[in-house]
């Protein structure tokens, strides 16, 4: 992934792990054929950063929200799905993917959570990979379907701004969204992590959790001027 400064950063606000409600084991992949992740490794790129936080409904599709518990989620309103996990360390990842039955087109939706980012892809056709065969198949996902926000795979790259803003960064056919932001702990958020921590003095406590940072990243990429591929990543760190 883009060498940007949120993804140097694992302690998220509220460090719960993913649980899981599938009765198979995850298998393992050892290559790196995934060519949708983001996760698969850094390159040299820095993307500056913008100040401007995305609507909540950037964030959620399907019904499913990013973040902790999005495995879950996505296995209660899509149906079981085989989870893949690939990498270790940093570039560790675990995936589950959905694929569309019916059109001409194969719609892919694919939920991936990591050491680093949490992200979840919407993209149209693309090569198979190690794993593909294992998606799930989905009466959910057709061409229309859209995130809630609106963005949905087909948008120009006019209709994309005219829903996330002006860039940082773009390019021929793709477009960037590197977003970081300090912002207070919600009330109802520090109480939890009061009771997570009973251990900490209150001026420890305020000292280490009254502020998070938030942290985005969402990237679009297009065929002829329409996008075919969307991937979205929301992450709150100390």
């Amino acid at each position: 992934m883009k060498r940007i400064t949120f993804l140097l950063v694992i302690c998220t606000v509220v460090p719960l792990l993913q649980s899981t409600v599938q009765t198979s084991p995850p298998t393992y992949r050892s290559d790196n054929s995934d060519w949708w992740s983001q996760l698969r490794g850094a390159d040299d790129e820095v993307i500056p950063t913008a100040g401007r936080e995305p609507a909540a409904s950037n964030f959620k599709i399907l019904g499913v929200n990013l973040g902790d518990g999005m495995f879950n989620e996505a296995w209660a309103k899509l149906g079981k799905a085989q989870r893949v996990d690939r990498g270790d360390a940093s570039s560790g990842r675990s995936q589950v993917c959905y694929v569309s039955v019916q059109g001409s087109r194969k719609i892919r939706l694919v939920f991936e959570s990591g050491e680093i980012a949490d992200f979840f892809y919407l993209f149209a056709d693309g090569p198979n990979w190690n794993g593909s065969d294992l998606c799930a198949k989905s009466n959910l996902l057709t061409e229309n379907l859209s995130v809630a926000s609106g963005l949905r795979l087909g948008q120009s790259p006019g209709q994309v701004r005219a829903i996330l803003g002006k860039p940082s960064v773009e390019t021929g056919q793709r477009i960037t969204y590197s977003i970081e932001l300090e912002k207070l702990t919600p009330a109802s958020d520090f109480a939890k992590l009061h009771r997570q921590h009973p251990e900490l003095p209150e001026d420890d406590l305020r000292r280490n959790y009254a502020s998070y940072t938030l942290s985005v990243y969402i990237e679009a990429r297009f065929a002829q001027s329409r996008m075919n591929y969307l991937a979205v990543s929301k992450r709150e760190t100390y």
